[in-house]
């Protein structure tokens, strides 16, 4: 499993479970910087519910263990692959 290595505001995570595999969905609400030990954290919101919050360190949400991040539907998505040798047929064009 790769660490994620930037978390941003409005980015969605899904927590592993005890089984291991995934749960609920979670949305970034905001970053910030404890000015009592200096270290980073995220405050996430429950998607299906937006009433249940938390707050965690960034090192916890970036750990593959803990949570995994979500592709947001119809974002960056690529197009259908033609094949190889599709390819090269039409830059030869």
């Amino acid at each position: 499993m790769k660490r994620i290595t930037k978390v941003v505001v409005g980015q969605r995570f899904r927590s592993i479970g005890v089984t291991g595999k995934p749960t609920y969905a979670f949305e970034v609400q905001t970053t910030f910087r404890s000015s009592v030990d200096q270290r980073e954290y995220v405050r996430l919101v429950e998607v299906a519910d937006p009433t249940r919050t938390k707050t965690l360190a960034l090192a916890t949400i970036t750990d593959p263990r803990h949570f995994v991040a979500i592709q947001p539907e119809g974002e960056n998505q690529r197009p259908p692959s033609r094949g190889f040798g599709r390819a090269i047929l039409d830059a030869l064009r």
